[in-house]
């Protein structure tokens, strides 16, 4: 305090005492703290003080005896429904500044925030990298989900020294979902945004059980949980014109996706929704067989002036051949056993999506993406290759783990095991959906510059007919009869000009394991018609 100025801001500091087997801990992952100061109740809702110290490694070592990359002062609290009561305890970490307000900052690289999720790999997943895994997945096809970074958390409850006893074991520290420039990118509501274009976005939404701030909504046919803006905001009379407009978008929406003519391109459901968001959504859950999806932790989104974008993708702890043993059989669409979780195709889980899986130009896009995927994110190489490239990160870690925690030891005796375990479920995986579908036409030639005469030959599946386009236009017309414009191949095709070749092939004989019978989990539809082929030339 200075006479005749404003009081300086106020500067805190913390100083944590670190017993001998904790000083000498290495690690190749960054190590973190979190410090209680005596409070042992972390409660599920409302925040606990707690103090965080992040050390990142420095030439491959993490050590407590360096500076910390990172050292705040903390909201945290316990994160979790069916998993609350775990011994590890996940936990949502909040960056405070002296005043208790949001700090944003970065935290092991990723963008500044406030918001973070330190979330607790359990028995579900002795692999530990389930969220992590399928999180980055969906970064590779494009869509935005929770950066994440692997660490070794040490959570001090009882006050004093921080001891080896403190250890945790392997986190994914995660961004949570929210909106943001760096997360959910949606613009911002506020209170005298009450009009269009600003009333009309931006809305962050999931189907889930409700949480605290939460605004609860029943729209469009389904039990919605707003997440953004919160509950206090929407409640206040000033924001009701944004409720209102909510309420009716959804209305409409399930009003057009359940009416006669839901399948038209602007007065159907497709005038309400993103499709592509939406099946690359379901794409993700259904390659990872996730038995929560859909129906928990399924979020999504409204942009101003723009439709419902389904995602980001959250919770995959009970996915990808975990321990829950409803995920065991990669060769299903469904689990077999008594509670079979999430019913991908049907009206049980979620109305809106048995009804798209309806309409078979729908279900045509969907296999469609999933071929054109198989090519390159959802290839076994760039499957496997994602196993190896974060099971790799916890090799150094993992003993620790099991030694704090046993129940999370590795099936088949070694942390390999596991590895090679998933690798072979997710080569069944992607087999069993490969083996419903049409295969694709194969180009002779690939799509590129060629030279001017130059032949393209397609090799047809087995007892299928290819048709093409020279014009880039689908030779399969909406609602799966042959295009007009199409042509039949016999003979290789001459290119002698830019041309844009669109070919698929088609077997009236063929079938994909389907059923009309209500709650079987298979698709109600089946389509002679395989995947695009497109190229340029």
């Amino acid at each position: 305090f200075v006479p005749g100025l404003p009081p300086g801001a106020p500067q805190s500091e913390s100083f944590l005492k670190l017993a001998a087997t904790a000083l000498t801990t290495r690690s190749d992952l960054p190590l973190v703290i979190l410090h209680t100061f005596g409070n042992r109740n972390i409660p599920p809702e409302g925040d606990v003080f707690a103090h965080l110290s992040i050390f990142e490694p420095r030439d491959g070592v993490s050590s407590f005896a360096n500076r910390p990359d990172l050292q705040a002062r903390t909201g945290i609290n316990l994160r979790g429904s069916s998993t609350l009561g775990y011994p590890k305890p996940s936990l949502s970490v909040e960056l405070w500044n002296e005043f208790n307000d949001d700090r944003n900052a970065k935290v092991i690289g990723m963008p500044a925030e406030s918001d973070w999720v330190f979330y607790a790999p359990n028995n579900f997943e002795p692999i530990l990298i389930h969220n992590s895994y399928a999180h980055q997945l969906s970064r590779n096809i494009g869509r935005y989900s929770p950066r994440t970074r692997f660490a070794e958390v040490y959570l001090n409850r009882n006050g004093g020294t921080v001891t080896a006893n403190d250890y945790v074991g392997i986190y994914v520290i995660e961004e949570k979902i929210k909106r943001g420039s760096d997360r959910v990118d949606v613009p911002a509501l506020e209170p005298e945004h009450i009009a269009p274009p600003q009333v009309t976005g931006g809305y962050l939404m999931k189907i889930d059980r409700s949480g605290s701030g939460e605004y609860n909504l029943w729209a469009g046919g389904a039990s919605v949980v707003v997440t953004y803006p919160l509950a206090e905001e929407l409640n206040r009379p000033e924001r009701q014109p944004q409720v209102n407009y909510l309420q009716g978008y959804l209305d409409a929406f399930g009003n057009a996706l359940n009416g006669p003519g839901f399948t038209h391109p602007l007065t159907g459901y497709a005038g309400y929704i993103d499709v592509d968001s939406w099946i690359d959504h379901h794409l993700l859950n259904i390659i990872t067989f996730n038995v929560d999806a859909l129906r928990l932790s399924a979020y999504f989104y409204k942009e101003r002036n723009g439709k419902l974008v389904f995602g980001p993708v959250w919770d995959f702890d009970r996915a990808l051949n975990s321990t829950d043993g409803r995920d065991g059989n990669p060769r299903l669409w469904r689990s077999a056993v008594s509670d079979r979780g999430t019913d991908f195709f049907g009206y049980n889980t979620q109305a809106w999506w048995g009804r798209l899986f309806e309409d078979l130009d729908f279900w045509q896009r969907w296999i469609d993406r999933w071929q054109n995927l198989r090519e390159d994110a959802f290839s076994l190489a760039s499957l496997h290759g994602l196993v190896d490239e974060q099971a790799n990160q916890l090799r150094q870690a993992q003993p620790r783990e099991v030694i704090k925690w046993p129940g999370h030891s590795p099936r088949g005796g070694s942390y390999q095991a596991e590895v090679d375990s998933l690798k072979r479920w997710l080569s069944n995986r992607v087999d069993f959906i490969d083996t419903n579908f049409l295969r694709r036409p194969v180009p002779g030639i690939p799509a590129g510059p060629v030279a001017p005469g130059t032949l393209i030959a397609l090799t047809a599946p087995s007892g299928a007919t290819v048709y093409y386009t020279l014009d880039g236009t689908d030779p399969r017309a909406p609602g799966g009869n042959v295009a007009a414009g199409a042509k039949t191949y016999a003979d290789p095709i001459r290119i002698d000009a830019n041309t844009r070749l669109f070919a698929r092939a088609r077997n009236l004989s063929h079938r994909n394991v389907t059923s009309t019978t209500w709650d079987d989990g298979k698709p109600p539809l089946s389509t002679p018609w395989s995947g695009p082929v497109v190229g340029t030339d």
